[in-house]
Parts: structure tokens; C-alpha cells; sequence
């Protein structure tokens, strides 16, 4: 048995997860993604790079000579999508699927995250705890909802850090996690992990530092906000956005320990919106995650084929929606909990504190 007897109603959607869980227990999924797929194509990946930097230094470059401050909110986001392009390159540098040399992929994952300062090693860490426990409701680091009745036991800031980030300012969800993890080498539990976090933090303050002030000695700190922190927050909304709507969907469960299970977190669990083909290409297929998910070290550019052959292998259990702005008004116009009842992530009327939750409040029981 687990720490929490979540949910304690389970209706009859809760029931049908139950049901595809049971039905690719002990699959290999992976198996069913030819294995060429696998194969990274270096030039591809680099090319990659090339278009996100220049599009971000681009449009950097249209904030300078913008003839009016209005036009640079538009570059801005043009220059967060070229940051989370970087952003989705380094994804692919911390799985291993850029190249087969180690060392080059944490050369360009570094090289990668500095739009974000974001520590590769520290990045990659946490992020591969996602990975090994996607939407596990004890165990995720990724926009895992909260019982009403542990977030009524909170402080006012963190409070505040839980509903803001998951309604007006949910832009600032990845800074949050970036606050909370990108420059603590404490945060993470093995020395190895600490040693590779200094390593790249080290790497961020060597190029960050002197960066700074040269900028500064150029443009003063009004250029600081508009060539870096403006774009930075852009960046951040990309990454925020699109972390948010792969994992928050209404009808997606989050699981105590008791019905969690690795398969059921690769291909179950992930909400695949279905982007415009330009925006594809210029966040490198992030939005086919679920195939990600099944088969991390399959390259950015081999992810649409990877995905067909799993909706070929698993009809009906790959979750595609067409996006939209209407989709990710509904995430993030009302703020949602965990419903220890039915054990989804909903913004339905809160319930009352369930059997259990008051020891997940005080951290009592956690896995």
C-alpha cells in the first residue's frame, strides 16, 4: 500500500486508465519504434542550433534598432521562442540523443542553456526525475497539483508561488523551478549530481560575469532588461506553457504510489498538442512528447515517425489535441488542485480534506 489512499472515489474514467494501465503492463514499448529511429543525425541537430540562435539573437538584434518600444514585444517573444528552441535542443543534449559522444552533447547542452543561465547538469538532473516519475503524485518535479487541503496548510508565499504560477503568472512556473534547483548543488541527492551542478554553474558565472559587464558598459542596466531579462521571461513563458500543457490536462490522473507504473507514466500520461507546422519546426517537435516520454534518445527530428508508430502499436492510447489558446485559457483561468476524490487535476468545487491528506500536508508518509 502506499502513504495516501488517493483517489478515495474513483469514477469510471479513473477506471478506464486503470484498464490501459493493466493492458501494457510489462510491454516494452520502445520495441514497438523501429530502431533506425534511434539514429542521431549530428548535421540535423546542428542545424537546429543554428536556426534558434540566430532567431534569437535576431530578434534581439530588432530590439536595438526597434524605431518604437512597442515593436519590441513582439521580438521578445520571437526571441523566447529562439531561447526555448535552444532550450529544446539542450533537452535533447541531456537524453543523449544529439550525438553518440557524451561530451559533445554537454557541450552543446551548455552552450544551449545560456539564454535561460540555466545549469545544464542542474537542468538534466531534475528533469530526469520527472522522467522517472511522471505524474506520481508523491514523487514528480514537474507541475505536480497539490490537495486543497495541503495547499490551505501552506504559508501565504507558498500559496502565492502555487496559484500564481498556475494562473496569471504561469509564465514564472519554470523560473520558480529554476530558483529552486538551477544554482543548488545541495538540492540533488548524490554527489556526483552536486559535482556536475558546480561544474556547470561554474560554466554560466565564467561566460555570465564578464557577458554582464560588457553589457552593462555598452548599454547600462536598461540594456540588461531589454537584451536579457526581457527575453529570458519569454523564454520562461515558452518553457512554462509548454511543460504545463503536456501534464495538467483535466482528464489525466495523477497517481499515489499505489496505481503509478512506468508504463502507464510513458504513454498514458502526456497530452500531446498538436502545433501549427512552423511552430514544430521551431521548437523542434517538443509538443510529440509522448513519444519522447516511451523512448528519450530518440532525436527531435525523428519524433513524428516515432509517435506514428506507436499510435500504429497502441491505438487509442496516445492523447493528441489539436492546440489551441482556448486550450491553455482552460489550464490556467481557474486554479486547479489535486481531487482527492477522483484523483485528477481539476479546478472543480474543492473538497473537503480526505482521509490521508492531512498527513501529506504536514509530510508525513512520503514515499
Amino acid at each position: 500500500m502506499g502513504a495516501f489512499n488517493f483517489p478515495s472515489a474513483p469514477d469510471e474514467h479513473f477506471e478506464k486508465f486503470l484498464r490501459q494501465s493493466e493492458q501494457i503492463e510489462g510491454e516494452r514499448l520502445a520495441g514497438a519504434i523501429p530502431k533506425d529511429y534511434f539514429e542521431p543525425r549530428v548535421a540535423r541537430g546542428i542545424a537546429g542550433f543554428a536556426v534558434s540562435w540566430l532567431l534569437y539573437f535576431g530578434a534581439i538584434l530588432g530590439v536595438a534598432y526597434a524605431p518604437h518600444w512597442l515593436l519590441c514585444i513582439p521580438l521578445w517573444i520571437v526571441a523566447g521562442l529562439g531561447g526555448w528552441g535552444l532550450h529544446c535542443i539542450a533537452h535533447d543534449c541531456g537524453h543523449g540523443s544529439f550525438s553518440r559522444s557524451r561530451k559533445f552533447n554537454y557541450a552543446i547542452g551548455h552552450l544551449s542553456l545560456l539564454p535561460l543561465a540555466y545549469p545544464f547538469h542542474a537542468w538534466r538532473h531534475v528533469h530526469n526525475m520527472h522522467h522517472s516519475s511522471t505524474n506520481h503524485l508523491e514523487l514528480d518535479t514537474d507541475w505536480r497539483p497539490l490537495p486543497a487541503g495541503m495547499y490551505d496548510r501552506m504559508t501565504v508565499w507558498e500559496k502565492v508561488v502555487y496559484m500564481s504560477t498556475r494562473t496569471w503568472a504561469f509564465w514564472g512556473g519554470t523560473i520558480n523551478y529554476w530558483l529552486e534547483s538551477g544554482f543548488r548543488p545541495g538540492f540533488f541527492p548524490k554527489q556526483g549530481q552536486r559535482r556536475e551542478v558546480r561544474r556547470s554553474i561554474a560554466f554560466v558565472l565564467a561566460l555570465g560575469v564578464p557577458y554582464f559587464g560588457l553589457l552593462i558598459h555598452f548599454t547600462g542596466f536598461q540594456g540588461v532588461l531589454l537584451y536579457f531579462v526581457a527575453p529570458w521571461i519569454a523564454t520562461h513563458a515558452w518553457f512554462s506553457a509548454t511543460t504545463l500543457m503536456h501534464h495538467s490536462a483535466s482528464d489525466v490522473p495523477y497517481l499515489t504510489a499505489d496505481y503509478w507504473t512506468r508504463n502507464a507514466s510513458r504513454l498514458l500520461l502526456t497530452t500531446d498538442y498538436v502545433y501549427p507546422k512552423w511552430l514544430l519546426f521551431l521548437t523542434h517537435n517538443i509538443s510529440i512528447h509522448t513519444a519522447h516520454h516511451v523512448a528519450p534518445v530518440v532525436p527531435y527530428y525523428n519524433l513524428p515517425k516515432a509517435q506514428e508508430a506507436l499510435k500504429r502499436q497502441y491505438p487509442g492510447m496516445v492523447r493528441e489535441k489539436k492546440f489551441s489558446f482556448s486550450q491553455m485559457w482552460r489550464i490556467v483561468r481557474h486554479l486547479h488542485f489535486y481531487d482527492t476524490e477522483s484523483g485528477f487535476y481539476t479546478d472543480r468545487t474543492r473538497a473537503k480534506v480526505a482521509p490521508g491528506e492531512k498527513a501529506m500536508a504536514s509530510g508525513k508518509g512520503a514515499s
